[in-house]
């Protein structure tokens, strides 16, 4: 079969499936990037996450709506999720771009997390983060779910495998650091 003609003789041809999955999930990235400079990138995430909540179980994990572990639970901050967003950085935390969506049943709800941050104590090619995800407590507080793992961008086979990842280290770390942000 011919490839077709524009009206300027050039050939016009279908895109190649991996090179356009390539093209599009870059420019996602990008946009999400220059959306996670603003104070909503939490918002998106969240209305992504509701999203996904839809799909059916049979999808594939990475785009899969998941409960935290229960190991990860750390405990639950006096502060408001707003408040907690707004603390974190000052401990060394950024907002986590690409990370799993969680969300739980509570009491017949979905409760979806409304904030996923990591810290790299060795900079970005640090071997090992921290993970903390945040949701809201019926409260007004905010829940605290944390992990220590390798760093996704350092050795990302090894965090999909999980090696070296740790709960109670995670929940350690994140105690001490908030600690120093009473």
């Amino acid at each position: 079969m011919r490839p077709k003609r524009n009206r300027t003789g050039a050939s016009r041809r279908a895109p190649d499936g991996a090179a356009f999955a390539l093209v599009v999930g870059a420019a996602a990235l990008l946009a999400l990037l220059a959306i996670r400079r603003t104070a909503t990138f939490w918002r998106l995430r969240l209305g992504l996450g509701r999203l996904l909540a839809r799909l059916p179980e049979r999808v594939p994990d990475h785009v899969r709506v998941l409960p935290p572990p229960a190991e990860e639970y750390v405990g639950t901050l006096p502060w408001s999720p707003t408040e907690a967003r707004a603390r974190l950085p000052r401990a060394g935390f950024s907002e986590q771009v690409r990370a799993y969506f969680h969300a739980y049943d509570r009491d017949g709800e979905a409760v979806h997390e409304v904030g996923s941050f990591m810290r790299k104590p060795d900079g970005f090619t640090g071997e090992y983060q921290l993970h903390v995800r945040l949701f809201p407590d019926p409260n007004g507080g905010t829940e605290v779910w944390a992990h220590w793992e390798r760093n996704p961008y350092v050795a990302p086979l090894r965090h999909l495998r999980m090696d070296g990842y740790d709960p109670a280290e995670g929940e350690r770390r994140v105690r001490e650091l908030l600690d120093e942000l009473e």
